[in-house]
């Protein structure tokens, strides 16, 4: 039978080294963990500017507008987003998860309304996309 000694050793060369600094990656370019949709938002109140615009240029009831969600992503300029706005109760009864913007792709029912608005100056466009929008 070998010494103890000898097997330690043994054994250490089979050990793989370990890569300790766990936050590098050896690949810069695999992006496979950070995919670009799970850098947006999760699902939100409505911006003031969006919910005020839905009470007072849609007259809307203010009860129910602000009982919905948004999900919004970033467009090309700055300060300017894309919204969808939906019932999050009429989520839940559909069993349908909503954990941002491109979640609502395949739902496109749930989509009560839908536009853009720019949180700088308070410029909104949104239109209706669902025929139970009240």
């Amino acid at each position: 039978m070998p010494p103890l000694f000898y097997q330690d050793i043994k054994r250490k060369k089979e050990m793989k080294p370990r890569n300790w600094k766990f936050w590098k990656t050896e690949n810069k370019n695999d992006h496979s963990l950070n995919q670009g949709s799970s850098k947006l938002p999760k699902p939100k109140d409505l911006p003031d500017r969006v919910g005020m615009h839905l009470v007072t240029q849609l007259k809307l009831d203010p009860d129910w507008v602000w009982s919905l969600k948004g999900v919004v992503r970033p467009t090309t300029e700055k300060g300017n987003f894309e919204i969808r706005i939906f019932d999050p109760k009429e989520a839940v009864i559909s069993d349908v998860k909503v954990t941002n913007f491109n979640s609502l792709d395949d739902f496109s029912e749930m989509i009560l309304f839908a536009g853009c608005f720019n949180k700088n100056n308070g410029w909104v466009d949104i239109k209706r996309t669902a025929d139970k929008a009240a």
